[in-house]
């Protein structure tokens, strides 16, 4: 593409300023990788001088307006001059949005980033692949995302260079992306080890809002002042040390002994009291600040699917590591997982984050059904007394029905709901049992490591409950 084309590609000068708004006020916040200020200065050098652009930002704003598109309905009055332009079809805003991706990938093509790179080569990469995590599937991104950890270590942003308080920040924030990125890798693939990141010395971001950060230096903020633009990105950072440290142990042979159980199990409710004292209001809700609970329901997405990691070697009675405690706590966060899920489906107080479910959250849903379909299918014992069965069917079968509401906007959900339907065929409501004598729900959990083949439906055998 010329330049020339590549800048036509961008929504009118209305639409992009109001699409970069809403990064800003409901998406930035998850991965605050920029500085708001530096970007707007930025954006008004581009405008007064669009073809003596930089080519990496270029697709840093591309990747920006199409993540910010596809969080959107397409009918939202404020994008009709944009839609206008559009051909007509389901979900005008999804196929505008991947268009522009691919856009920011011809901008990175164009400036040779396989072979030179600077700063904001770094960080439209790392948008590209946030994007991809949240739009088309995790596993799109290995390849980018393992160019962008180099890059970023050839440029030293993990190191503190002789820079001021304002580049700093930005390489530094960059780098926490870059190891929350990698948490999405770790736990969704949970026999990658990424130990040899936490060996990488790198200071943290300042917990601060852009606002703190000049060039006279970084405030600090008041203290008891709530939490500030960083402090989900600084939650993400300790789950990706602590999801790796468990990925660590569960990709080994061996299975994880009691005493790091329990460990595990108390660092995980740690994290969790802290989001509590975080983002609630005495254990509610703020019905004053929506935002908030729903950084809280993303963050414990991540929690209850560390749990039914370290928890599923042992939730299954036929299984000689059995734990009848394993086994509650799969059922509990499968059931919270699936009901962060709903709630952000339905929920009107969180419907600027319907988005999320169009990635990596699903995928964390689908684990959760999975893992309770196993459970369920497990012979009843009196360890299920309390389980109230229909209500978890019941919760199986509303993920599948959102999973193909939003299938026509993402592809990891319509995937999701080929698998869902053929479980919920292979395990009727009716029946306690499997269907095919040879279909083991306690091997499809287990399997669920190997994300990547499940998400390729085609390659699944139905018949037998096994991957080709």
């Amino acid at each position: 593409m010329s330049l020339e084309e590549i800048i036509d590609n961008l929504p009118p000068r209305s639409c992009c300023d109001y699409l970069i708004s809403h990064f800003f006020n409901y998406i930035f916040p998850l991965f605050p990788i920029l500085h708001g200020p530096t970007f707007q200065k930025q954006y008004r050098a581009f405008l007064q001088s669009p073809h003596d652009t930089d080519l990496s930002w270029l697709a840093l704003l591309f990747s920006l307006c199409s993540l910010a598109l596809s969080t959107m309905d397409e009918s939202d009055p404020r994008l009709s001059s944009f839609s206008s332009e559009e051909s007509a079809g389901p979900s005008v805003t999804v196929s505008a949005s991947r268009r522009l991706l691919q856009t920011a990938m011809a901008c990175l093509l164009r400036d040779d980033f396989f072979v030179r790179h600077k700063f904001s080569t770094f960080e439209a990469l790392l948008m590209v692949i946030y994007s991809f995590s949240h739009n088309e599937t995790v596993h799109q991104g290995w390849a980018l995302l393992g160019m962008a950890l180099n890059i970023g270590i050839a440029l030293r942003c993990n190191m503190d260079k002789n820079l001021g308080p304002v580049e700093t920040e930005r390489r530094r924030r960059c780098w926490a992306g870059l190891l929350t990125l990698h948490t999405y890798q770790g736990i969704l693939f949970r026999d990658v080890d990424f130990s040899y990141l936490l060996t990488i010395k790198a200071s943290l971001p300042a917990d601060v809002n852009d606002g703190d950060i000049t060039e006279q230096g970084v405030a600090q903020p008041c203290v008891g002042g709530g939490y500030t633009q960083m402090s989900v990105m600084m939650c993400k950072v300790r789950l990706f040390r602590l999801s790796t440290h468990i990925c660590q142990h569960i990709s080994g042979p061996s299975q994880l002994d009691p005493n790091m159980l329990h460990k595990f199990d108390a660092a995980i409710a740690a994290e969790q009291a802290h989001w509590d004292a975080t983002f609630m209001v005495d254990g509610s809700p703020s019905v004053l600040d929506s935002t908030s609970y729903a950084y809280w329901c993303v963050l414990q997405t991540y929690a209850h699917h560390l749990y039914l990691l370290i928890h599923r070697p042992f939730h299954h009675s036929k299984t000689s590591s059995f734990r009848p405690a394993s086994r509650a706590r799969c059922i509990s966060s499968s059931g919270e997982l699936l009901s962060m899920h709903r709630q952000i489906y339905e929920k009107p107080l969180l419907r600027n984050y319907l988005w999320l479910l169009s990635g990596v959250t699903s995928l964390k849903a689908l684990h959760a059904a999975v893992a309770l379909n196993s459970c369920l299918q497990d012979p009843l014992s009196t360890h299920d007394r309390d389980l109230e069965l229909d209500t978890c069917r019941e919760e199986i079968e509303g993920l599948t029905r959102r999973m193909q509401a939003l299938s026509g906007r993402s592809n990891i959900c319509a995937r999701a709901h080929r698998i869902l339907a053929h479980l919920q065929t292979q395990a009727s409501a009716g029946n306690a049992a499997p269907r095919s004598p040879g279909f083991q729900f306690d091997s499809l959990l287990e399997d669920w490591a190997q994300m990547k083949e499940w998400i390729d439906t085609d390659m699944i055998c139905w018949e037998s409950g096994v991957k080709l």
